[in-house]
């Protein structure tokens, strides 16, 4: 006989809860970013040192989101969120409270540890709790959490209200305390509830490697991997090199202007992320990662090889943003052909290769810019366009090995059931 799993947490409750903390997680990144100038003049910090403090979080969350999502396989999920959101309050307030680069440094690798659990943690629960709504719900999650990481961007750049980082990060304190609460009254049920049950359903939980096992001897994972990595990886190298103060410094935009473009990318992201999931409930994920995939190309080559007018770039840019927003249904390749044992840890090993992507993408473009603006000749537009072009080069091959990778995606045989007794 077959029945469906139930689960304690109430679905909305819990992801509500989840969705907070990821969308806090968002914000955090973005008032350090924002606040970056406010905090190297208060500590007299170098610009190498403050490069060193973005580093040594993004270490610490792409290790932490590793681990933590391994565990989500076997641990209570109410104690990994709302003990990573404490963990990330305690990093606000330490950060608020810093006087030394030694100080911020201790505070960026607590709010790495523990605001890395927020994506991996959120898509667990849309894959324990609304199984048969994944690519809606969870394309609804990010764009959630985009939006509001796009608004609070745009605002924190256009008006001047955010200038004492020790309130801010303090504020942000409260916050996560708040969400850590929220997270240990309202996510209810063990991980291996759902996801810790083999593939037939009613069994023990299996271990760390039986899960990696079933992960990495399916061939739609490495698809996966290749398909997720190559969007969203480059929509962080993106966003990373080509940000307010490139655009700034290298096509004369003023910092509104500059502003509204870089919110495009997340506006971007927002639409298509919607899209890609009503679509993905309607049709199956195959065509909708093809086509998003195939368009990022056709965005990325336009862009690569036409010097457009300022709001010309501003419309494509809102358009990569769409295309790159597909990313989303590399996860529900993952839900669909793996069994619910290995999902948590596939995600995990899914997000981190996409960030590892991002970050090796941006060391290869910043080695390729600094080279190309030694070799350029002609004017200053078209020098700075060759620049430009020589960088876009290889996020075209991302995105193109990501468009490659959806022709390589295959429907799910059956809509098998979760558990059956």
């Amino acid at each position: 006989m077959t029945t469906t799993q139930k689960h304690p947490a109430g679905g909305l409750p819990g992801w509500a809860a989840a969705e907070l903390f990821f969308t806090a997680g968002v914000a955090v990144a973005i008032l350090f970013a924002v606040l970056s100038g406010s905090i190297a003049k208060a500590l007299n910090l170098t610009q190498a040192q403050l490069g060193q403090l973005s580093g040594i979080y993004t270490l610490a969350y792409s290790a932490g989101q590793l681990v933590l999502g391994l565990a989500l396989s076997s641990r209570n999920v109410k104690v990994i969120l709302g003990s990573g959101s404490a963990l990330a309050a305690v990093g606000c307030f330490l950060l608020s409270s810093g006087t030394s680069f030694t100080g911020v440094m201790v505070s960026q690798i607590l709010l790495g540890i523990g605001l890395s659990g927020t994506f991996v943690g959120l898509i667990f629960l849309v894959g324990r709790d609304f199984s048969t709504s994944f690519s809606f719900m969870s394309s609804l999650s990010q764009s959630i959490t985009n939006i509001t990481g796009a608004g609070l961007s745009l605002l924190a750049s256009l008006t001047p209200w955010l200038s004492d980082f020790r309130a801010t990060f303090r504020t942000m304190a409260f916050v996560l305390l708040g969400v850590a609460v929220a997270q240990f009254l309202l996510v209810h049920g063990r991980s291996g509830d759902s996801a810790g049950r083999s593939a037939g359903g009613g069994a023990a939980p299996v271990s760390f490697f039986e899960a990696l096992g079933l992960a990495v001897r399916n061939f739609q994972f490495w698809m996966a991997v290749v398909f997720y990595a190559g969007l969203f990886g480059t929509m962080l190298a993106y966003a990373n090199i080509w940000n307010i103060q490139f655009q700034i410094n290298y096509f004369g935009n003023s910092p509104s202007e500059a502003a509204m473009m870089n919110a495009m990318i997340a506006i971007g992201i927002t639409i298509g992320s919607l899209v890609a999931g009503a679509w993905s409930k309607k049709a199956g994920f195959v065509l909708p990662a093809r086509t998003f995939g195939l368009l990022g190309v056709a965005v990325f080559v336009l862009m690569a090889v036409l010097p457009l007018p300022r709001w010309d770039a501003t419309g494509l840019i809102l358009v990569m943003g769409f295309a790159l927003a597909g990313s989303i249904l590399g996860l529900s390749v993952l839900y669909a052909h793996l069994p619910p044992a290995a999902t948590a840890v596939a995600t995990s090993l899914v997000v981190t290769a996409a960030f590892v992507h991002g970050a090796i993408l941006q060391t290869v473009i910043g080695t390729s810019l600094a080279s190309a603006s030694k070799q350029t000749v002609g004017s200053a537009h078209e020098a700075l366009f060759v620049v430009y072009q020589h960088g876009m080069v290889w996020l075209i091959g991302s995105v193109a090995a990501a468009a490659i990778a959806a022709f390589f995606f295959k429907s799910p045989p059956t809509a098998a059931p979760k558990a059956s007794a």
